[in-house]
């Protein structure tokens, strides 16, 4: 495991400026980058952001996220009303992207994600939408045609979990659930799949 962490780390430090792992304890919350040292991909979304926290008593959190761990897991409902919970994906590689309608990085990243949850038997892309109407991202998801399951976390909770500063942010978790790592700000097609086939290759 701690191999192939390792290669996720260098190819994907490779692919986007601004990669981010997390590898702090329970004892210890390390800041997140702010959007201002972000790469200039990554949507000016301050006051947005800020409502997922604002109202939350941040200094009670600790968190629970660590490469090389299990992933939180969670439970959200989707566009259907149905509960799914990132357990649910065991046996597949699971993309996690928090993002939101009105970012528009994450409107450009959208297409490139439906693509590579389509061409994927062996990856579920989770897009989880944060603090937004249900019927807004209904709306969203079918104007664009978008396959991928699409949870709403409508009280910011997860996103707090997951330490999201900024959107997009996505994370990749492996067949176990074991986190693998994070990259703040829009990717590509071609850094996806490569990142992809990084961590297949080092299975």
């Amino acid at each position: 495991m701690n191999k192939r962490i390792l290669i996720i780390i260098l190819v994907a430090i490779e692919l986007v400026a601004g990669l981010f792992y997390f590898t702090s304890s329970k004892d210890k919350k390390e800041d997140i980058p702010s959007e201002s040292s972000i790469s200039n991909n990554v949507d000016k979304n301050e006051e947005k952001v800020e409502e997922i926290v604002e109202e939350e008593d941040t200094e009670s959190i600790e968190p629970d996220i660590a490469i090389g761990e299990l992933a939180p897991d969670f439970t959200l409902v989707n566009l259907d009303g149905e509960e799914v919970s990132l357990s649910d994906f065991r046996g597949k590689y699971v993309l996690i992207n928090f993002w939101a309608t009105w970012c528009k990085y994450c409107d450009i990243e959208m297409p490139d994600l439906d693509r590579l949850n389509e061409e994927n038997d062996d990856l579920v892309v989770l897009a989880v939408n944060v603090m937004e109407e249900k019927a807004l991202v209904d709306k969203y998801i079918k104007e664009g045609g978008y396959k991928f399951p699409v949870v709403l976390d409508e009280k910011g909770e997860v996103a707090i979990t997951y330490l999201v500063s900024a959107f997009p942010t996505s994370y990749f978790v492996d067949k176990e659930g074991i986190l693998l790592g994070g990259v703040p700000g829009m990717m590509t097609y071609a850094q996806m799949n490569q990142v992809l086939e990084g961590i297949r290759g080092n299975e």
